[in-house]
């Protein structure tokens, strides 16, 4: 075995090379700390016979679905761990000369954002909120210095990381990603526009500078990267579902994205890797790859309609300005009748009480009309125990229905009445 260190930047990222034979066991202490490690070869290009020895489990090593083609390097993805390790212990089922170790520490001073799940609950205009920004996941962190690109988006292009599905603290795995992209393949800055981690966490990726975040282009679609947008599903999803909250948490994205640049996610298009792709695409729609692995991609038709369904709530026809009329409010007794939605302006405030509890678990907010036409709010606004809707000011007096959603799937509706 030979160990002859190839790279090293500071305490955040190293490589060096050494030979493993077939069935051998490769136990071997490091002086530097690491929260995630992968592999690279210029001979071999399937990592998957490599594993880890991990608390007396084997990781197998998958291979690395963004990696620069024109690399002279093969890589495989990242294998995190949730605490910083200082000994390698590989198994190989193959005899592997001149494999190189490339080893990241994204460990560091930054607040922990796991109980930040995205709880925002979507206006009119599919608002995106609670997006945990770069200044917060890189802190301590080397910042991108380049001249950025900014393109418009017609597709968006959904991927997974292809790494490990075992960790709880994403905000390090995203770090250790943004050390991968930047430190070992070169690139100027992580390759994505969003990551979501398996609890629901969005995170902002490619770092916008003064422009905007979903318009900065990326470097995750083959080299094909104008006109796309890119998201990240953090894990391996091609033998594991993804979570619900994680998909939940991909659609605001999408829909906030479709809303703002008037896409309609249903639809398709010509595109250099593909003359006829989806608007919602996933990676294997342009590139030969698996991403974003099979158990994400079968659920790519269900997502796009999912999209779309929240957009008709985002979406509506605009009525002529009317004088406001007098409104008296009245929240009245629970119902539980099934109302269907179709978007209608209005504008005006009313509040309701609402435990904490309750307030975390609050997915939607619903308003319709007796004929079922839903009416567009504008936004909410938490105080303590207590929940203010703001609407528009065309609300014509009636009987009107407000519908909670919460995210156990708990359904609510409540008679008010403007007089």
């Amino acid at each position: 075995m030979s160990n002859q260190i190839i790279a090293q930047n500071d305490n955040i990222h190293t490589s060096f090379q050494l030979n493993i034979d077939n069935n051998q066991r490769l136990i071997q202490e490091t002086t530097f700390s690491f929260t995630a490690i992968a592999l690279k070869s210029r001979e071999i290009d399937d990592f998957s016979k490599i594993g880890f020895i991990y608390m007396s489990d084997t990781i197998y090593f998958s291979n690395d679905l963004h990696s620069n083609e024109n690399s002279e390097y093969f890589y495989s993805s990242l294998i995190h761990f949730d605490e910083a390790l200082k000994s390698i212990e590989l198994f190989s089922q193959d005899k592997i000369d001149e494999l190189e170790v490339v080893l990241i520490n994204g460990s560091g001073n930054y607040s922990d954002f796991s109980q930040r799940q995205n709880q925002s609950i979507q206006n009119i205009n599919c608002e995106l909120n609670g997006v945990i920004q770069q200044s917060e996941w890189r802190a301590g962190l080397p910042e991108p210095s380049y001249n950025r690109v900014f393109t418009t988006t017609e597709n968006m292009i959904v991927h997974h990381s292809a790494g490990s599905n075992n960790i709880s603290d994403f905000t390090q795995a995203v770090r250790d990603i943004y050390i991968y992209h930047t430190e070992e393949n070169g690139w100027s800055d992580i390759g994505y526009n969003y990551l979501v981690a398996p609890d629901g966490v969005v995170y902002a990726g490619r770092d916008p500078a003064d422009g905007k975040q979903d318009e900065v282009m990326g470097a995750h679609f083959c080299g094909s990267n104008s006109n796309t947008m890119g998201v990240c599903l953090m894990g391996n999803y091609e033998t594991v579902e993804p979570t619900s909250i994680m998909i939940e948490s991909l659609e605001k994205v999408l829909s906030w994205k479709a809303f703002t640049d008037e896409l309609n996610v249903l639809e398709s298009n010509t595109h250099p890797l593909n003359s006829n792709l989806g608007v919602i695409a996933g990676h294997r729609d342009g590139c030969s790859t698996a991403c974003p692995g099979e158990n994400v991609y079968k659920r790519l038709q269900d997502i796009r309609v999912k999209v779309d369904e929240q957009l008709s709530v985002c979406n509506g026809e605009e009525e002529e300005e009317e004088e406001s009329p007098v409104v008296e409010l009245e929240i009245d007794s629970i119902l539980n009748q099934k109302i269907y939605p179709n978007p209608i302006k209005t504008d005006f405030s009313f509040s309701f009480n609402i435990s904490q509890n309750k307030q975390d678990d609050l997915d939607y907010i619903l308003v319709f009309n007796q004929e079922g036409k839903s009416i567009k709010w504008q936004n909410l606004y938490f105080y303590e125990n207590k929940l203010e809707v703001k609407l528009p000011n065309t609300l014509k007096p009636g009987i009107y229905f407000l519908q909670t959603i919460f995210k156990d799937g708990e359904k609510k509706s409540q008679q008010f009445l403007i007089q």
